[in-house]
């Protein structure tokens, strides 16, 4: 099993403050940790800076006048039991106001065997 944590994870419906997403060797979505479950180490565990959230086409973030939360749910992003990785992290982003920034970055994530 392969576990991912950021500051945030977005589910489709909330934020999630230190959540981790845990998927399984063949990179199916499996938990979606609670708030605090980041911070409990884990084997093959990998900490990120910044939130991560369902795949989505990263060119979607030139000129973005909406919200983060509201430019989610416009692409009607949600981990649910079909997710499988790739996942989103959005680099960048003021985790205060939870906005984007000039700085706003999206990175996929690959999960490879091993």
């Amino acid at each position: 099993m392969m576990h991912f944590a950021a500051n945030y994870v977005f589910t489709g419906s909330n934020f999630v403050r230190n959540c981790c997403l845990s998927f399984s060797d063949e990179g199916k979505l499996v938990e979606i940790g609670e708030e605090g479950s980041g911070l409990v180490e884990r084997e093959r565990m990998i900490f990120l800076n910044g939130i991560i959230c369902p795949h989505f086409e990263s060119k979607r973030l030139d000129n973005i006048d909406l919200t983060l939360r509201d430019f989610l749910f416009s692409l009607g992003l949600k981990f649910d039991e079909n997710t499988c990785l790739p996942v989103v992290l959005l680099e960048g982003v003021d985790l205060q106001t939870m906005s984007f920034t000039k700085d706003t970055i999206a990175k996929e994530i690959y999960y490879g065997k091993g």
